[in-house]
Parts: C-alpha cells; structure tokens; sequence
C-alpha cells in the first residue's frame, strides 16, 4: 500500500460517520436543528441539498444562529425554506408535515421516566390525519395527559387500549425510560 493511501484510508472510514453525526467538516455544519415554537425541533441535512453555498447563504438564510426565523405562513409565501419547497422545486411546504416535522418527541416525566414517542413509526402505519389535529394538536407542550386519562381513552390510549395496540398499562417499560 503507498503512503498516499495510509491518508486517504482513514478519511473514507471517518467522513461516512462524521456525515451521519452531524459533524462540522471544513466549516460547514451538516445537520442544523432548527427549534421552533410551536413543533419542536426540525433537522435540516446540508447533505440533502447541495453543498452550493451560495445558492442559500447569504440570500435566503444568513449564516448566524438564531437569525432566520419564518412562519409557516411566511414560508407558505415564499420565505425561508419556503423559497424552494413551493410545489414547483420541491415539495410544498403547506404540506408534507411529516417530512419536516415528524422527529421523535420526548416527554419528560421527572416521576416516571421519560417518554419517547417515536413518530416515524406511526407515520409508516397510519396518515397524520388520523392524529392530528383531533386526538394531538401539533402544538408543543399542548397534549399532556395523565395515565388514567390515557387508561380512559384519551391520548396516546385512543389506540393504546389493549386491543388496537399494547395498553398504556400493560408494560410501564414499553414507553418509560426506568
């Protein structure tokens, strides 16, 4: 083996997980986690939309934290990401939720253990229509429920009954981090 490849070896092995960590690689922050107010966090992956810089920064978004702030609504009209996921270059942002905005949720529960829902199994299951907006509001911190609440049919219990899916009180486990 010559010794240009004893370099090389070593960044192929390394750049596929520096990749997939989200990792900083020569000024350039792969995975971006964009918290919002009303959903959670959404991940933007550089990865999945080109490294032209230029093409975004600094016309669309500027390279600065907290700076780039947009509605849906605004989106919907063109601004931020918005600008290209208008039905014509990508999808639209008036809808695909789930593409953007289907990242697990964690809820704390400082008594029991947290809870995470994992969204993206549902998702490959059921539409989002058969949650939201009726049984969840997609709304941060609006869907809170106590167990009996859930035991009586309301949240994640609408499903979770015993007979459509596990009981929320058949196994403490399946969903509390103990």
């Amino acid at each position: 083996m010559t010794k240009r490849w004893l370099f090389i070896l070593p960044a192929l092995l390394v750049l596929p997980a520096a990749l997939h960590a989200g990792m900083d690689m020569g000024g350039m922050v792969f995975e971006v986690k964009i918290r919002t107010e009303k959903v959670g966090t959404v991940t933007f992956d550089h990865t999945r939309h080109g490294a032209d810089c230029n093409q975004c920064h600094p016309k669309i978004f500027k390279k600065k934290n907290n700076s780039n702030h947009a509605t849906m609504k605004a989106m919907e009209k063109g601004r931020s990401c918005g600008a290209c996921h208008n039905g014509k270059k990508a999808f639209t942002v008036a809808e695909n939720c789930a593409t953007c905005h289907a990242g697990d949720i964690v809820y704390r529960n400082p008594d029991a253990g947290a809870v995470t829902f994992p969204h993206t199994v549902h998702i490959e299951m059921f539409g989002c229509e058969e949650c939201h907006p009726e049984l969840f509001k997609a709304r941060r911190g609006a869907n809170k429920a106590t167990m009996a609440e859930m035991q009586s049919g309301a949240s994640c219990g609408a499903c979770h009954d015993g007979s459509a899916a596990f009981g929320v009180a058949d196994d403490c486990e399946s969903c509390h981090a103990m």
